[in-house]
This record gives structure tokens, sequence and C-alpha cells, in this order.
């Protein structure tokens, strides 16, 4: 087991919305899928998933709008936590076990 959980997130219709308003077809985002997973912090107990996503929701965000466009000027202003909530379904997990020998890479 490594010391992170696992947040999966899900494209809710607003997010699909902006990337229509940016001229992505919507069969390109049917066909790249609409989820990703990322580590996150692990939480103790279950009520504090939400400080946890909390915590990482802006890199989140800002990773899924980069994946997409490239544009920084025309990426939305992330303000709060009911922006991301709005655009991402989110799904957690606290046990997160690494099956492989090698190390953990990060790439940038």
């Amino acid at each position: 087991m490594i010391n992170r959980g696992a947040v999966v997130i899900r494209y809710r219709e607003a997010f699909r919305d902006w990337l229509r308003s940016i001229g992505v077809k919507e069969e390109e985002f049917e066909d790249h899928g609409d989820k990703s997973v990322y580590l996150v912090g692990v939480c103790e107990y279950p009520e504090d998933e939400e400080e946890v996503l909390q915590d990482s929701s802006a890199a989140i965000f800002y990773e899924e709008v980069s994946a997409w466009h490239l544009d920084s000027e025309q990426y939305p202003d992330f303000n709060d936590f009911a922006l991301f909530q709005s655009w991402f379904e989110t799904e957690y997990f606290d046990m997160v076990s690494d099956t492989l020998d090698e190390p953990l890479k990060k790439s940038e």
C-alpha cells in the first residue's frame, strides 16, 4: 500500500458544456473517455474526504482544463470548490496499493 488516496473524476455536463464552448467536438471527448484518476491525500476518517478533495481540487481542475486547451487565457477562473463539484463527479478511494516492484516516477 502507498501513502496516498485516489480520486476518480468523471465529467459532468457543465464541463462538457465548457468543452463545447471552446470548440471541442462531442465525439472528441466521447472518444477520450470522461474520467481520470489522481493520487491525493489519505483520509483518516470518511468525514475528511471532502477536505482532502478540496485540497487537491484546484490542481485537478487545471490539469483537466489544460489537457483539453492550451490557451490559459481562456481558462475559467477557479474560484471555489462548488465550481469543481459542478464540473466533476468524484469517487474517493482510501486504499491504494502498488502492485509493481519498480519505484513510482513523477513526470512533468
